[in-house]
C-alpha cells in the first residue's frame, strides 16, 4: 500500500491510499473514475511507502516524484504489460483505469526506533 500526493482544482493537496506496482521507473495502480482520475493525468505527483519493522526497530520511508499519466490504453512498455501486473485494489467496486506516475526522483530515509537503539 503507498499513498499518491496531488493538488485539487483550489490548489489544496490532497492524499489517497492506492495498491501499487513499480515497473520500468513507472509507479501504477487502478483507479475508477472520481478524483484521482479527474486530477492526476499530466499533473506533478508525489508517491510515498514506509514500513517498519517491529523486532529490529527499523523503518523506512520513500518518496518518488515525478508526472501522472492515464496509461490505461496501452502505448508500449510499460503501459503494455499493466494487464499482467498483480495490483488488486482493496475498494471494492471495479478499477478499469489505470494511473502511472513516470519517477524523476526517488528519496529516501530509513531510522532505528528509540527502543531498539544501543545504549552508549
Amino acid at each position: 500500500m503507498g499513498r499518491i500526493a496531488l493538488v485539487d482544482r483550489e490548489a489544496r493537496p490532497v492524499i489517497f491510499p492506492v495498491n501499487y506496482f513499480f515497473d520500468e521507473g513507472v509507479i501504477a495502480f487502478r483507479t475508477a473514475p472520481g478524483s484521482k482520475l479527474d486530477l492526476a493525468p499530466g499533473a506533478p505527483a508525489c508517491f510515498e511507502i514506509d514500513g517498519w519493522d517491529p523486532d529490529t526497530g527499523i523503518g523506512w520511508s520513500v518518496v518518488a516524484k515525478g508526472i501522472a499519466h492515464d496509461i490505461t490504453e496501452p502505448r508500449g512498455a510499460p503501459s503494455g504489460r499493466i494487464r499482467f501486473w498483480p495490483v488488486r485494489p482493496l475498494a471494492p467496486g471495479p478499477r478499469e483505469h489505470w494511473i502511472g506516475i513516470s519517477v524523476t526522483e526517488i528519496t529516501g530515509r530509513w531510522f532505528r526506533t528509540a527502543a531498539h537503539r544501543p545504549v552508549d
